[in-house]
């Protein structure tokens, strides 16, 4: 959900904010139903309490990834393994895999045209292509820092 919603940002800003509401719409009208499909929550005062919470974690969790969007793979990992795995122990190849499908599919989304976006011709692929990529040694990771790297690392921090 939020690769599309990074991807309904770009429409013209006069057709952005209703696109964006009837997607965050649709999500939780199926959240509501799965509550009382699922969970057989029938007052619909408890309803609206876990939909208000719900949506507090949605807002959250847009910031965190769009934060981890500019700021890096370590921000944006941490907001999804504080998300997704509230915190606990996981498999770093996995959160790594995770991290690169999510940036993979926002790229390719941005090189859908509207119209074909909003005609739903959009398909996600799985993360294999990742978990390869991932599981690849970086060439970078064995080069030494020159010197003119680590002085404007030195820079930086004064």
């Amino acid at each position: 959900m939020y690769a599309l919603t990074t991807r309904i940002r770009q429409f013209p800003k006069e057709h952005a904010p209703a696109w964006h509401q009837h997607l965050i719409d649709h999500f939780f009208y199926e959240a509501e139903n799965r509550m009382v499909i699922h969970h057989n929550m029938q007052a619909r005062g408890i309803r609206n309490k876990y939909l208000h919470d719900l949506f507090i974690q949605w807002r959250g969790v847009m910031a965190a990834y769009d934060e981890g969007l500019v700021k890096g793979d370590a921000v944006l990992a941490t907001a999804l393994w504080r998300n997704i795995w509230k915190a606990e122990e996981i498999d770093p190849v996995g959160l790594a895999t995770v991290v690169s499908y999510l940036r993979r599919e926002v790229q390719r989304l941005e090189q859908v045209s509207d119209e074909a976006f909003t005609s739903g011709n959009v398909q996600f692929t799985g993360p294999e292509k990742e978990e390869l990529l991932v599981a690849e040694k970086s060439t970078q990771v064995d080069r030494p820092f020159t010197a003119a790297e680590l002085a404007s690392k030195e820079e930086k921090k004064s």
